[in-house]
């Protein structure tokens, strides 16, 4: 925001409320039944946001740096970020706003072993964390907005929402299977959003104008506004987004800048607390991503895209929730209901030499949808004994449809998917020696029936399976001192199996020598087992967070073509270790600075491949896992000042390096290491704010990764070039 805000807790309702900030203060959000018997801290917006266990660092000035009473939501209660014992990293909104990141594709250069794995268009991303990439099939990565399971078969990209008006991120690395279920193997991210105030009226606006190195220009516009309806009672809030980024590519006829898009972004909440122990809040979220192209190249420098005139990728997601909170003394009950719709229509045109022309056209039509439920009691109070018990369920279906203009050797297909899932989970803990020693056992049954038909190509099917699992968690949490964390924590992740397409399975790979598939892909799981540490030091100026792993990837997914066709297979097992390691220090000597590291180091690689496999030229036993670095790094330097009178100074440095990684199996390409730097420099005074910031200030062009779209064409995707923009806001 243009001008920094800070949660307090409302002592009249206990809703959350933004109160301005003077120069030089702030307040930590304090958790709803501890609050009162915490101290109050006096913190940085750059702690709050920040925490790696390890985030970044932000620019407001703080009286006593201390960075100790972060609070996340992340194990389904509110607790202090250092004290849990899981890798989980808090980034705040304010403090994305603050180094100009404005989507999750950014906010993941921010965490440690994570990465983007496959983007054809900026409305369809995936990421992996720790090495357990997606290839084809369900998420790795499980996704939330509040409490809405943004999940689905066939729903298997992130949502691609801004990051505007968003309380903070959460992102928690390593397989969260127990308390979220199905598709959590590599991680799970939250977006948690910045609720209705019941007391003041408020509001933001911001716009900004960007020039792209070797592009089109583009802009953004946000705005917000949160009404009172009944004081202390009933309130909505409002935002929206839209932001228009300038194509750069050029295509095969030297037509210019011809990848442009624009995503629109509108979310509704209202707030209702019948009574001080109940409140009921209603979210709908609505997103728009609209592209003239894609992101595929065929050359590097200068970058000529696959997309040829006529080219579209559009995709759209809408978002319903509805979640009921109610204090009952001993627990409190959340319910928590939500329907998500996602669709996609694109159409791409592709070299192709059997096709009329040579130009291969292909027209994709996605319809799905999902309904998913949770209904959980969490334990309340300072004893010993803490538990979790909940209920999930989901009940999705998928419709696409297929058409080329080559019918005769890729006739059009039409499929249709249904799922069917309910859970069952818990957690128990109970603490032991004076509370420095906490024991936590949880578990969850997962069932789910699928279903697939599909007509096409002369080969129609009818296909279901069931897949299940019981899914442990074993935690070990050691609190030798009350600057010291120390935990063990082993779970295991799942995913369910997928259903590939009949036709080209069982025709065209069968039929004309290619890889033997099958119609049905199995589950895979994996066992995690990690050891974590967690040190806050220097009178809560410096935190430090270590954790190293080791995985256990059982009947791995993965994607291997042939004539350009990929289907799934599963390869055998593989091997995952890697060590994460963040750094926050807000020195109290220097007022208004807050420097913070990331990093991570992972080896991944297949140990025992399906001998069928292992006898073609696909993999081989002792190759890296696609679509995974071998390292990541962040730094962040945050820093603000009095310039004179009541302006204030604001300025930030980010710098994100990406190891090398092996993209889609039969592309024999590799992406390159790369370089991503970003700024942002202004100035405020009272609710008015002006910032000069840049993108990838290095202009990197490598590589990412690479993918094979179609028949022998290798593609590569590429990080967006350099942009430089400025920035005006105002807050009310």
């Amino acid at each position: 925001m243009v001008r920094p805000h800070v949660l307090t807790e409302d002592p009249g309702n206990g809703a959350q409320s933004r109160n301005s900030r003077t120069p030089g203060e702030a307040t930590m959000e304090m958790s709803r039944n501890e609050s009162a018997s915490r101290k109050t801290a006096a913190v940085t917006a750059a702690a709050l946001a920040a925490a790696l266990s390890a985030g970044f660092a932000g620019q407001a000035l703080a009286e006593e740096p201390s960075i100790e009473e972060i609070v996340v939501t992340a194990q389904k209660r509110e607790q202090r970020l250092q004290e849990t014992p899981v890798a989980v990293q808090a980034l705040a909104g304010e403090l994305l706003d603050d180094i100009s990141v404005r989507d999750l594709n950014e906010v993941m250069t921010l965490v440690p072993g994570a990465s983007e794995e496959l983007s054809n268009t900026p409305g369809l991303r995936r990421f992996q964390i720790r090495g357990i990439a997606q290839s084809l099939g369900d998420s790795t990565v499980g996704y939330y907005v509040n409490d809405a399971a943004f999940i689905g078969y066939q729903i298997n990209f992130a949502p691609v929402a801004r990051t505007f008006d968003i309380e903070r991120v959460e992102v928690l690395r390593g397989p969260q299977s127990t308390l979220y279920g199905n598709g959590s193997m590599g991680g799970t991210v939250r977006y948690i959003t910045r609720k209705p105030d019941l007391v003041d009226f408020e509001g933001a606006f911001r716009a900004a104008y960007t020039d792209t190195a070797g592009g089109d220009n583009g802009n953004y516009f946000d705005g917000v506004v949160s009404l009172p309806l009944v004081e202390d009672r009933l309130g909505v809030r409002v935002a929206a987004s839209q932001e228009v980024t300038g194509g750069y590519q050029e295509d095969a006829f030297g037509n210019e800048d011809i990848n442009e898009f624009q995503i629109t972004t509108v979310r509704g909440e209202m707030l209702w607390r019948p009574a001080d122990s109940v409140s009921i809040e209603l979210m709908a979220l609505t997103n728009e991503a609209e592209s003239d192209g894609g992101t595929l190249l065929i050359s590097l420098d200068p970058p000529v895209g696959t997309s040829l005139p006529g080219d579209y990728n559009n995709n759209f997601f809408d978002l319903y929730s509805g979640t009921l909170e109610w204090d009952l003394g001993f627990a409190t009950l959340t319910a928590n209901v939500a329907r998500v719709e996602f669709d996609n229509e694109s159409e791409q045109v592709l070299p192709f030499p059997f096709a009329p022309g040579g130009l291969l056209s292909v027209a994709y039509a996605t319809d799905s949808e999902a309904l998913n439920s949770e209904t959980r009691l969490v334990s309340q109070g300072d004893g010993p004994l803490q538990w979790v018990l909940g209920f999930f369920y989901s009940d999705s279906e998928s419709e696409a449809d297929t058409a080329t203009n080559l019918p005769s050797l890729l006739p059009p297909t039409q499929a249709a998917y249904g799922s069917e899932s309910v859970s069952v989970f818990g957690e128990i803990s109970y603490s032991l020696m004076d509370g420095t020693l906490i024991p936590l056992v949880g578990l969850r049954y997962f069932t789910d029936d699928r279903d697939s038909t599909t007509i096409g190509g002369g080969i129609d099917s009818s296909l279901d399976d069931t897949f299940d699992s019981w899914n442990p968690r074993f935690n070990l949490q050691w609190l030798p001192r009350e600057d010291t964390n120390l935990y063990i924590n082993i779970a295991k992740g799942f995913r369910s199996g997928i259903f590939n397409t009949p036709f080209y399975c069982s025709g065209l790979h069968r039929g004309l020598g290619g890889l033997p598939c099958s119609d049905a892909v199995d589950s895979d799981t994996l066992w995690s087992y990690e050891l974590g540490a967690k040190w806050t030091l220097a009178d809560g100026q410096l935190l430090i967070d270590l954790a190293g792993y080791y995985m256990d990837w059982q009947d791995v997914h993965q994607a291997a073509p042939f004539l350009g066709l990929f289907q799934s297979y599963q390869f055998g097992d593989a091997e995952v270790i890697g060590l994460d390691v963040g750094l926050l220090y807000a020195p109290a000597s220097i007022e208004g600075l807050t420097l913070q590291v990331t990093a991570n180091f992972n080896q991944s690689e297949f140990v025992d491949l399906d001998p069928t496999l292992d006898a073609t030229v696909v993999a081989d036993e002792g190759d890296e896992l696609p679509f995974v670095p071998d390292m990541t790094l962040s730094a962040t330097a945050s820093y603000s000042w009095s310039l004179t009178g009541n302006w204030m100074g604001h300025a930030s440095l980010s710098y994100s390096r990406i190891g090398s990684q092996l993209g889609q199996f039969g592309t024999d390409a590799e992406g390159d290491d790369r370089d991503l730097l970003r700024a942002r420099i202004g100035a405020s005074v009272g609710n008015f704010g002006v910032y000069l910031f840049g993108k990838n200030l290095l202009d990197e062009s490598d590589a990412i990764y690479s993918q094979t779209p179609a028949m022998g064409l290798v593609t590569f995707t590429q990080d967006y070039p350099r942009q430089i923009g400025v920035e005006v806001g105002y807050d009310f």
